[in-house]
Formats: C-alpha cells, structure tokens, sequence
C-alpha cells in the first residue's frame, strides 16, 4: 500500500507515463555466453551445483552485466540484497532442477540458504537474499486464458499490468493487484486486497488450481479434488509448501472501470472518517465499489498532511450512490476523474522505486472513535520524525481499507482459504501505516524511522484494545518481519498449515532451507 501513497503523490506532480505494451523484465540484461562462470567453477558451491544441474546460462553472478540490474529491480531500496548468485528459470522443469540441485548441494552443509522471488514486493527479506542463492522467477511471466473453463492460466513472475494486459485480448481480467508493478505470486500466496473483492473476496479465493514444486523436485497440481488440502493451504499460507510455478484463476468479464482519485485537507477528517465508516457498512449490493483512504505527510505534496482516497466502481458507473459520494462536494486539493481499464489503471500507477521501506498492519472494529484515534497517533508519529529526520526526504501514510464481514462468506463459497476472517462478525478496517526514507539519509536514519514505526503500531494496537476494537487478523501482504499473521489465523488454520507443510515438506525445506518470509515453525 506503499506504493498507492507514492503513486498519489507522482499523479500530483504529473509524471506518471507507464505503457501497456512496457516490458515485463526491461531490467534483464542478457547474459555473455562466453562468461567463463558458465562452464568453469565459480568457486560457490550452490552456484556450481546449479551449473552442474545444466542451468548455468539460467545464472547471473556479480561479475554478469545484467546481475546489478536485476539487484536494482527490487521495489525497495532495503530488499536490494546481493546473493552469491541469481538463477532465472523460464519453465516449471528448469525450477524443479534448481530446487533439487540446491537441496542437495554438500547435503546442505554450510551457512547458506534460499530464497524464492516473484515480483520482489515482499517485506525485505523474504525474497532475496545475501548469503546464498535467489531463484528468480521473472522469466516466469506468461499469461494465457481458456474459454471452455474460463480460467487464466498466470505463472508467478508476471506483473500486473502485464497480466491484465495480456488477457485484454481475449475480453477478460481477474481479481489481482491494483499496481501493476506488483508480481502475482506473492500477491496470491499472502491473500490479495483486490478493488474487486468486494464482489469476488482475495485474489486467492478465485485459484481454482496451484501447480506446485515440491522441496523434492516433484511437480504437484493442487485444487478441490486432487490435493484439496494443499490447494487450502496455499491460499493465504504463503512460503510454506514449496513453489508455485502456475496460478490458475477464474477469469472476469473485462470491463472499463470508474477511478476516482481526490485529495482533501485535514479539515474534513470527520467527514471523510464517517464516508470511512459508512462505506465499511455498505451491503454487498454495492460490493463493486472500493474505497481506499489515506492520510500522508509529503511535503512536495503539501507541508501539511493530507487526505487521499480512492473510489473505484468496477462497472465503471461512477454515478452509484455510495457512502462516500458526498466527499464529491467538499473543496478538493487535487481530483481527477477517469474510466479506463484496468491494465491501464495498474499500468498507470507504477512510479520510480529505491526508498528505504518498512511499516505495519492491524485490523480492527469498524469503529468512527477508533479511526479518529489513529489519524492523532499518525499526526503525533511524524511530528516525532521531523525532529531527527529531514522532513523533505521521507513521507508517511497511514491507510484505512474497509473488511467487512461478508468476505467471510465469499471465501466459503469458494473453498476456504487460511486468513480466518470466519470468526469475526462484524465489519472492520485494514489499518497499514509506515514510512519511506530516502536511502541518501543512511542506515541510522531508517533505523529510527523503523522504531518510530514500530512504536506507532504498538499504539494503535493497544489503543483499539482499550476500545474493546481490537481484531487477531493481521494481513501478511503489509505485515513486516517482527509481526506474526500466520498465528493471527485461528487455531484451526494454524493446524492446518502445520499439518499440510508436513505432508508436503516432510524435511523441512521450505521451513529451514528457504527461511524468507512467515514460517509456520516459528508460529507459537
């Protein structure tokens, strides 16, 4: 959500200009076939293992003109690890044969490990790496649809924009990411907080079907009738299994969408904060609208803080009367008013990456004082920035997302999935909150920044406890690494994640072996 708040910030500054037909890896640099590194030893053990495997023109190492590149391709500037080196498989077989090779190089002796990237979104750290090996799946980017079973057939490297482009063609979309630099796996794996889940729940209630890696190289399908328990699991449990090489989701009819975006001043915070609320308990007749609202300290934006919002109507009608319609007649700082598709409403929020990144989530009570609390407690946090950090070089945001209760059902519906919304009967609010720092300010100042915004979650929390608002729900796609969202998933999810990790990962690989990421072995 980050990048929806940087996205806002450069519509402001008019410097948005993605194409629908860029790239999906315009970073990759083709590798030297001469490189020596491809046939001789690079003196790396897991790195020769996989050059002994037969992949060693699928290896970027750092002497490679294109290994920098792909370093730099990560979102944050904090995520830019450097592994040993880099191997981009470009189909399931060749991800089998790395895994394998990996596994068992030296019997897994040495401090080394894994990691498995996809878009490179994810909480620093989770997909990359610094001492060992990152299988990079961006060569992995193809999308295609079937129209006998209406399903879109999306492998995990691909980008958003470029998926929902891909499958413009054949007059259908799905119910993925709103960035369209967002990369599908871990979208997918951790839930994915769509505009059209209102109507269709997270990205992963609409998987019909998981084409899996195992740790031993095996080639799995996984859905309602064969391996039901894993298709289960991997909706919303992330890294635990092993690694999807294929999504295969229901496909919706593609229509234009009405994208609303408007930034007001502070001065209407009670007005927006009861739009907020009221939004949240709308019935699902009007689940094809979405609202996201935020509040961010961008000084090139504003000296003050100032509200954002988004309003969506996936139908593109933007005259359904809604409960935040009447934010339309407030003084506005900045709007503008599009319907467009969806390809390019994702395309169309890309922005230039490289700041230092952290933040946090919680859910809570859809409850007015409560999200009046938390506009104070942000207001309060960057005041405390500001006296240590420069206030032009970094800018905060602090997100409310409507939860209501009806995603339960619609999740149901479709199978089940591992968030553990059943439980909860009312409507809530998706809070995330965090920071951007310009790298240029060094390590000590992200650090305080990072604590600033540790504290500010333990506020917030502590504050809708005492409200008697507080939710277990912590979603993993905005959590950061001291946050648990596995264990926030009921007692019967957990177990459900540790007995399907079990069965499928039986040594453990994708639990000690590839540490990134929530692992349900450090779940209490």
């Amino acid at each position: 959500m980050l990048k929806a708040c940087l996205f806002a910030t450069t519509v402001l500054r008019g410097l948005v200009a993605a194409s629908a037909e860029s790239s999906p890896t315009p970073w990759l640099v083709s590798r030297n076939a001469t490189d020596p590194t491809s046939t001789n030893s690079s003196g790396i053990l897991p790195c020769d293992a996989l050059v002994n495997a037969g992949l060693g023109d699928r290896l970027l190492f750092a002497t490679n003109p294109g290994y920098e590149p792909q370093v730099q391709s990560w979102f944050a500037a904090n995520g830019r690890l450097r592994p040993y080196c880099f191997v981009l498989p470009h189909n399931t077989d060749e991800v089998s044969t790395a895994l394998k090779a990996l596994v068992n190089a030296n019997d897994g002796a040495g401090d080394w490990h894994i990691a498995v990237r996809s878009g490179g979104h994810g909480q620093p750290g989770s997909n990359n790496i610094a001492d060992g090996v990152t299988i990079d799946l961006t060569m992995m980017n193809s999308t295609s649809y079937d129209k006998q079973s209406n399903v879109a057939k999306i492998e995990p490297g691909g980008r958003w924009g470029n998926v929902y482009t891909a499958l413009e063609q054949y007059g259908v979309t799905v119910t993925g990411g709103r960035d369209g630099d967002v990369g599908v796996g871990g979208f997918l794996l951790g839930g994915g907080n769509s505009f059209f889940s209102g109507r269709m729940g997270f990205g992963c209630d609409s998987v019909v079907n998981f084409e899996v890696v195992l740790a031993n190289g095996t080639v799995v399908n996984a859905n309602n009738s064969t391996n039901s328990d894993l298709w289960k699991a991997l909706k919303g449990g992330s890294s635990n299994f092993g690694i999807v090489t294929r999504y295969d989701m229901e496909a919706l009819p593609a229509r234009d969408i009405y994208y609303d975006l408007r930034f007001l001043s502070t001065n209407y915070s009670d007005a927006v904060v009861d739009a907020v609320v009221g939004f949240t308990n709308q019935n699902q007749s009007l689940a094809d609208n979405a609202l996201v609202t935020f509040y961010s300290h961008n000084t090139s934006v504003s000296p003050d803080i100032v509200i954002g919002m988004i309003g969506v109507n996936t139908l593109g009608n933007g005259n359904v009367s809604t409960a935040a319609t009447k934010l339309r007649d407030l003084p506005a700082l900045f709007n503008v008013s599009t319907v467009e598709s969806m390809a390019k409403a994702a395309l169309g929020s890309e922005v230039p990456a490289g700041t230092s990144n952290t933040g946090g989530t919680l859910a809570f009570r859809n409850d007015p004082q409560i999200l009046r609390r938390c506009i104070e407690l942000h207001a309060q946090y960057v005041d405390t920035l500001k006296q240590t950090i420069d206030p032009d070089k970094f800018v905060t945001f602090l997100f409310f997302q409507p939860l209501p209760s009806y995603m339960a059902q619609i999740s149901r519906q479709r199978g089940g999935n591992m968030l553990g919304l059943d439980s909860v009967p009312y409507n809530g609010i998706m809070w995330s909150s965090g920071i951007a720092v310009d790298p240029s300010l060094g390590d000590a100042a992200f650090a305080v920044a990072q604590a600033q915004t540790n504290i500010l979650t333990a506020q917030t929390k502590e504050m809708t406890r005492s409200l008697n608002g507080d939710m277990d729900f912590i979603y993993l796609n905005y959590a950061i690494a001291n946050q648990d969202p596995l264990g926030s998933y009921g007692a019967a999810n957990i177990q459900h994640i540790r007995d399907v990790a079990a069965a499928y990962d039986p040594t453990e690989v994708f639990q000690k072996r590839i540490p990134g990421g929530f692992k349900i072995s450090r779940v209490a």
